[in-house]
């Protein structure tokens, strides 16, 4: 079938249309680019580098010392002011010492008579104490006698009752005559016993073993005369023996009790005086002999510990210095460990400031620091150094920070707690190659940059870079790559 004409041309027409259509969507796609309005370019070039660390800390006396009493008590007396200097030992304030110098005088009393040894006046009182004392005791041996001859016969008597109980209402045949029998005899063994030891103590003149012979024979006729004495109570008995010789057996128990007492008197009374005795003649002897180290050792540790109160009573200058602070006053009630009194340097001063860790590891002892203080303005700066670096960190507000002192010379009107700005110098580089920071791009762990081709379009190329030092500005280091004069891309719109 044939076209006809007029159709053939119109087809033309929309082929025609589409291939140009195509022709101008190409042409947008893949013409070149024009980077002039997304982009914003520099020139690398050479320039002063510098990288600083920036703190803010305050002035510090090298002397800052917070001084207190150690103990309580009533102040007596402040003897500074603030802004008064003082010398290393100077007495800056004291509570009340009165009963704290006694002691101390006490004390060195003691060790000065040890030391000087007794005078005349002294062994001579010490002598009549050891002759009071023998006299004592001799008075308690000669009234010894008399006591236990009252023992004596408190036993004589005692046996003498007991056998008439016995003989009276006992016979062999009865129940309780064997335990009535047994301690009637024990009575008499008792008797002969203690005529023994009196006997022998009158011969001899030895009278202590006597003394506590008669104590046990008296106690054990006491228990004798008990168990009688229960024997004629119990029911077979008890309505058998007379009011009269129970009465009489009472009194002897009551004798004999009374007898023993004495004895046991008679022997505490021995036993002091010979001890009051030993005791007088140990002090005369001390007295009489050089004093021993021991001795002396421990008078002298009793000063010490007297003068140890007395320098808790006291505020002392550890060392010489300016008193910034006084925080007390006559008068009033001291309390332990409180600050009372603040001692600086104010000739010996630096700063401190906190550095945290993300800056810490550029930091070294010998670096330079730029300062400038609010109280001064921040026209004024002053040069220091850094002294220390403290390895211990602290944590404020949850960063990790560490202490920097830096040295402070020649700064006048300068006081300690002022703030100090510091700017610490890490690195400096003059006359390298430097460009912005935001130049560099990171790609698969290399740094390149984009260095323009066409001035007009802001066409450009890749090129591989080796940076250094990362300085203040956002300026970084070119040690390759690139060359002086180049133009490049420092930012670029995405």
């Amino acid at each position: 079938m044939k076209i006809p004409k007029f159709l053939k041309r119109k087809r033309n027409i929309w082929i025609i249309a589409i291939i140009v259509i195509l022709i101008v969507i190409g042409y947008f796609i893949f013409k070149p680019k024009n980077n002039t309005n997304s982009i914003q370019t520099g020139f690398v070039s050479k320039q002063n580098l510098q990288e600083t660390v920036l703190s803010t800390g305050q002035v510090v006396s090298g002397t800052d010392l917070g001084l207190s009493f150690q103990s309580s008590g009533v102040v007596r007396r402040v003897s500074v002011k603030e802004g008064d200097k003082v010398y290393q030992g100077q007495t800056l304030a004291s509570l009340d010492q009165s009963s704290a110098l006694a002691n101390l005088s006490q004390a060195q009393a003691n060790y000065d008579k040890l030391v000087n040894g007794a005078t005349t006046n002294d062994i001579q009182s010490l002598q009549d104490a050891v002759n009071l004392a023998k006299v004592n005791l001799n008075n308690a041996y000669v009234g010894a006698f008399s006591v236990l001859n009252n023992g004596y016969t408190a036993i004589f008597n005692a046996d003498a009752e007991a056998k008439v109980i016995q003989d009276t209402y006992f016979t062999s045949a009865d129940s309780s005559w064997s335990p009535v029998h047994d301690n009637r005899r024990n009575i008499g063994d008792n008797l002969i016993i203690a005529q023994n030891n009196l006997n022998q103590a009158n011969i001899s003149g030895v009278i202590d073993s006597t003394i506590s012979n008669f104590s046990t024979s008296l106690a054990s006729v006491l228990t004798s005369l008990q168990v009688i004495r229960n024997q004629v109570d119990t029911d077979n008995y008890i309505s058998r023996v007379t009011a009269a010789d129970r009465s009489a057996l009472d009194s002897q128990k009551t004798a004999v009790s009374s007898a023993l007492s004495g004895v046991s008197s008679l022997q505490s009374s021995v036993a002091s005086g010979k001890v009051a005795v030993q005791t007088a003649e140990h002090n005369l002897l001390a007295r009489q002999s050089t004093p021993r180290s021991e001795d002396v050792d421990l008078a002298q540790a009793q000063i010490d510990a007297a003068q140890a109160i007395l320098n808790n009573l006291i505020i002392v200058a550890p060392s010489s210095g300016t008193i910034t602070q006084v925080d007390i006053k006559v008068g009033e009630q001291a309390v332990p460990s409180k600050e009372a009194v603040i001692l600086q340097d104010i000739g010996d001063l630096h700063a401190e400031a906190d550095v945290s860790e993300a800056n810490i590891a550029s930091l070294q002892v010998g670096q330079s620091i730029d300062y400038t203080f609010d109280a001064l303005g921040p026209d004024q700066h002053f040069a220091g150094k850094v002294l220390t670096i403290n390895q211990g960190a602290t944590i404020i507000s949850g960063v990790v920070n560490y202490l920097v002192k830096g040295s402070l010379d020649n700064v006048p009107s300068i006081k300690p707690g002022m703030t100090a700005n510091m700017t610490i110098l890490v690195a400096k580089k003059d006359n390298v190659l430097a460009v912005p920071s935001t130049a560099i791009i990171n790609k698969n762990d290399k740094q390149y940059a984009r260095v323009i081709d066409n001035d007009k379009n802001k066409t450009y190329h890749e090129v591989q870079v080796q940076v250094g030092l990362q300085a203040d500005g956002g300026l970084v280091e070119i040690t390759s790559g690139l060359t002086e004069g180049q133009e490049i891309i420092i930012y670029m719109k995405q």
